[in-house]
C-alpha cells in the first residue's frame, strides 16, 4: 500500500538524502527538506492507522486505507489535515510544529505553482532547527532516530539541536533576570497593588475557556496567566446537579503571561526551560447540541421562534 508508513518513511527518506547532496544554502536543500518533513508526518499518522491518511469525502478511499482496491485513485487528506492530525495523535508535536510545517508546504507550493523563489528569500538558519526539532519528534515516534534518517549528517542536526536548546535555555533566563528586577524595582506598595489588580481580572479570566488556568510566575512569585492546547480527552461524565457535559482533557502549556513583572513565555518550549512545561488536566463542558449531533431544525420551527421573539421584544404583530 502506498501509505504504508515504511513506504512513506523509505521515501522521506530518499528526499531527505537529496537535500544532503545539495550545498546547505541551496534553495534545493529547502525545497527537499520540505518535502521529506511532509512525508514524515504522513508515515507518523500511517503508522497510528493509514486510515488517518484518507480523504473522508469518498469511502473508497476509506476502504484502500483497510487494504481493498477503490474503483477510482485513492486520494489522501491534503497537508494542512495531516499536519493538524499529527498534534493531536503523535506525543509532543505541537501546535507551533503544525504551523511550522504548514509554513514549509506553503513555501513549497510557491516554489511549484509561482514565479517566486520561496527558498531563495529566506535564510535557512530561520527554519533549519526547528524542521530539526519537528522531525525528532516523529521520528520517536515512529522508533526511529537521526542516525537513521539522516546518515552522516545526524552529528550535524544533533548538534544544531543542543545549541537551540542552549540557546534558548539562556534567553528565557536573561528574560526571567529582567523581569524579577523590573518587579523588584517597585516599592513594596506598588507590589501589593499589582498582585492584588492581577489576581482579581486572572479569577475572571481564567474562568472563561477551561484550557485556561493560574500559575506561579517564575520571576516575581505572582499569581500568572497561563493557556495550553489539548493533547487528549479522556471520556465524557454527565454531572447531574449541573445538568452538564464534561470531559477531562490533557493541556500542553503553551503561553504563560504575567502582568505584575511583564514577562510573556510563548511556546511550550519556553515555558519548558522556565519549568512550567507539566501537562495539566481542565475539564470542559461540552455542548449537547454539537456532542450528541443533533440537528435543531428537526425539532423546532427556527422562523416560529423568531416570530415570537420579534413579538416579545418589540410587540411585532404580522397583521
Amino acid at each position: 500500500m502506498d501509505w504504508a508508513a515504511d513506504t512513506l518513511y523509505a521515501k522521506a527518506r530518499l528526499y531527505v538524502g537529496r537535500a544532503q547532496d545539495e550545498p546547505i544554502a541551496s534553495p534545493l536543500f529547502g525545497f527537499w527538506t520540505s518535502l521529506a518533513l511532509e512525508l514524515l508526518c504522513r508515515a507518523a499518522l500511517a503508522r497510528i492507522h493509514p486510515v488517518l491518511l484518507a480523504d473522508p469525502t469518498s469511502e473508497g478511499n476509506i476502504q484502500y486505507a483497510f487494504g481493498f482496491n477503490p474503483k477510482s485513485n485513492p486520494r489522501s487528506v491534503h497537508a494542512k489535515t495531516v499536519f493538524a492530525r499529527c498534534s493531536v495523535f503523535v506525543d509532543g508535536f505541537t501546535d507551533q510544529m503544525s504551523a511550522h510545517c504548514l509554513i514549509m508546504a506553503d513555501r513549497r507550493n510557491a516554489e511549484l505553482h509561482s514565479g517566486a523563489a520561496a527558498f531563495e528569500v529566506v535564510d535557512n538558519s530561520l527554519w533549519l532547527p526547528l524542521t530539526y526539532e519537528v522531525a525528532e519528534v516523529l521520528l520517536k515516534h515512529l522508533g526511529r532516530d537521526f542516525d537513521d534518517f539522516l546518515g552522516g549528517h545526524a552529528p550535524t542536526a544533533e548538534a544544531m539541536l543542543a545549541d537551540r536548546q542552549s540557546t534558548r535555555k539562556k534567553e528565557v533566563n536573561d528574560r526571567i533576570a529582567a523581569a524579577r528586577k523590573l518587579f523588584g524595582d517597585q516599592t513594596s506598595e506598588e507590589q501589593e497593588a499589582l498582585v492584588d489588580s492581577a489576581r482579581t481580572r486572572l479569577e475572571l479570566w481564567a474562568r472563561t475557556k477551561a484550557l485556561r488556568r493560574i500559575c506561579t510566575c517564575p520571576a516575581c512569585g505572582s499569581p500568572a496567566a497561563m493557556a495550553g492546547e489539548s493533547l487528549t480527552r479522556g471520556p465524557v461524565r454527565v454531572d447531574e446537579d449541573a445538568g452538564a457535559i464534561l470531559q477531562e482533557v490533557r493541556v500542553l502549556p503553551n503561553r504563560m503571561l504575567c502582568t505584575v513583572c511583564r514577562l510573556d513565555l510563548k511556546g511550550f518550549q519556553e515555558l519548558h526551560e522556565a519549568g512550567l512545561g507539566a501537562i495539566y488536566t481542565a475539564e470542559e463542558e461540552q455542548d449537547p447540541i454539537e456532542f450528541f449531533g443533533i440537528v435543531p431544525e428537526e425539532h423546532v420551527d427556527v422562523d416560529e421562534l423568531i416570530r415570537e421573539r420579534q413579538e416579545e421584544e418589540w410587540g411585532y404583530q404580522n397583521e
